[in-house]
């Protein structure tokens, strides 16, 4: 069963729309994960976040123009991320 993907601040938490385990999450983000900006085909820039396996885990989900826009991004990510609360969304019957 997949979870729904969950997006925030922008970002498409990847893993748990595979179904990642929280554990499994939790273990690569200590574990040396790092971010990685690149620039798409649209000459936008990205942000992806890779566990230490080398697993992409999160993504922008969106272009930035810049990459200071980028990289803020990513700042508010990990500001956020410490404190974030996480909610079970009910199954529809």
């Amino acid at each position: 069963m997949a979870m729904p993907r969950r997006v925030w601040f922008g970002a498409t938490l990847g893993a748990l729309a595979a179904g990642a385990p929280a554990a499994v999450l939790a273990s690569g983000l200590r574990a040396g994960a790092t971010f990685e900006i690149y620039q798409d085909n649209r000459k936008e820039y990205r942000w992806r976040l890779k566990a230490a396996n080398g697993q992409v885990i999160a993504t922008s989900g969106q272009g930035y123009k810049s990459k200071a826009d980028c990289r803020h991004g990513i700042e508010i990510i990990q500001r956020e991320a410490a404190t974030a609360k996480v909610e079970e969304v009910p199954e529809k019957e």
